[in-house]
C-alpha cells in the first residue's frame, strides 16, 4: 500500500509537470511571423530600406508593396527575411491565432490591473515600470524613455492595453532591465494591445509585440527591434534615408538578443491548468526541466520497487 500511495503521488507529480510544460506560446503560428495584416503592409519605394526579420502574412484579401521580392512589389528598397503568405491558408491561421492570442492578452487578470489613464510613459514618475498588466481607459502615450523593470523575474511580462490609440514621440524608447542572467533572458514578453492605431513617431525605438485593431504606422527610422507588428487592417512603413545624417531604416524584428521577445518561455495562455486565470511573470518549465524531473521521478519509483522485491525475497 505504501507502494502504491508513492507511485501514485509520482504519477500525480508527473501529470501536473506536463500539464504546465505543455502550455503552448501564446501567439501559436504567428509566433514566426514578423508583421500580419488583413488588407496592406507597404513601404515606401524611396529610401524604404526597412528591415522585416521574420515572415510577413496577409489575410484573407490583402496586398504587399514596397519589398524587394515579387510577390511584395518587386522594389529595392524593403527586405523581408522569413516566407511570404499572402491570402493563403497559412496566412489565415497566422491570422486567427494572432486573434486569439489578443484575446488572451485582454482576459489576463492575474495580478490586477493598474489603470494609468492620462497618464503618459516615459514623462515624470512612469519611466520604470514592473512586470504587470497596465491599461488606458481611452488612448496611451509614450514621450520619453520607458524602462521595464524586471527585477530579477524568471519570465517577466508586461501587458499594456488601451481602449484607443498608441502613439509614440519622436525618439521615445522602450527597454527591459534586470532580467536573470543579464538582458538577454529570452523568457520575457512584452505585449501592446491596441484598440485602434499604433504610431510609432520618428526614430522610436520601441520593443514589444503590436496587436492593433486597425492600423500600425511606422514613422521615418521608427524601429522595433524585438517584437512584432499585428495589425487587422494595414501595416505602413515610411522608412528614411540612412545616407544622410541620423537617417535610418524602419526595422520589425521576432527574433532579438533583448528580453522582450514574446515568447515569454511558453508562461502565457489564456487560462493556466484547472481552467485558472493565467499569472503574470509565473515561471514555465522548460520541456528538458520536466523531462530531467520525470526521470528522477520514475528512478525513485523503481528504486523503491527494488528495495520491496528484495525485502521480500528476504524473507
Amino acid at each position: 500500500m505504501k507502494l502504491r500511495g508513492f507511485t501514485m503521488l509520482v504519477l500525480v507529480l508527473v501529470l501536473s509537470l506536463s500539464v504546465v510544460s505543455a502550455r503552448a506560446n501564446i501567439l501559436g503560428t504567428a509566433d514566426s511571423y514578423a508583421v500580419i495584416a488583413q488588407t496592406l503592409i507597404s513601404n515606401a519605394t524611396t529610401f524604404g530600406d526597412t528591415v522585416i526579420t521574420g515572415s510577413l502574412g496577409i489575410s484573407p484579401l490583402g496586398s504587399c508593396t514596397g519589398f524587394a521580392p515579387v510577390a511584395c512589389g518587386s522594389a529595392a528598397a524593403g527586405t523581408i527575411s522569413g516566407a511570404i503568405n499572402i491570402n493563403n491558408g497559412a496566412a489565415g491561421t497566422a491570422l486567427a491565432d494572432a486573434e486569439t492570442a489578443e484575446g488572451a492578452l485582454l482576459a489576463t487578470v492575474i495580478p490586477a490591473p493598474t489603470d494609468l489613464t492620462g497618464h503618459v510613459l516615459g514623462s515624470l514618475g512612469f519611466t520604470s515600470l514592473a512586470p504587470g498588466v497596465y491599461t488606458f481607459s481611452s488612448s496611451a502615450q509614450l514621450t520619453g524613455a520607458l524602462t521595464l523593470a524586471a527585477g530579477g523575474n524568471l519570465a517577466p511580462l508586461w501587458i499594456f492595453e488601451t481602449v484607443s490609440t498608441l502613439t509614440t514621440a519622436s525618439n521615445a524608447s522602450v527597454m527591459v532591465t534586470d532580467t536573470t542572467g543579464g538582458a538577454g533572458a529570452s523568457a520575457a514578453g512584452v505585449y501592446w494591445v491596441v484598440g485602434s492605431q499604433a504610431i510609432l513617431g520618428d526614430n522610436t525605438a520601441f520593443l514589444g509585440n503590436i496587436l492593433a485593431e486597425t492600423n500600425i504606422t511606422f514613422d521615418p527610422g521608427a524601429q522595433d527591434t524585438c517584437g512584432r507588428a499585428f495589425a487587422d487592417t494595414s501595416v505602413t512603413f515610411a522608412g528614411d534615408n540612412p545616407a544622410q545624417l541620423g537617417g535610418r531604416p524602419n526595422v520589425v524584428s521576432g527574433t532579438c538578443a533583448e528580453s522582450s521577445s514574446g515568447y515569454n518561455g511558453g508562461a502565457l495562455s489564456p487560462t493556466g491548468p484547472g481552467g485558472t486565470p493565467i499569472v503574470v511573470g509565473a515561471a514555465v518549465p522548460e520541456p528538458s526541466t520536466f523531462a530531467l524531473v520525470s526521470s528522477v521521478l520514475l528512478a525513485m519509483v523503481f528504486l523503491t520497487f527494488r528495495k520491496v522485491r528484495v525485502s521480500s525475497l528476504s524473507l
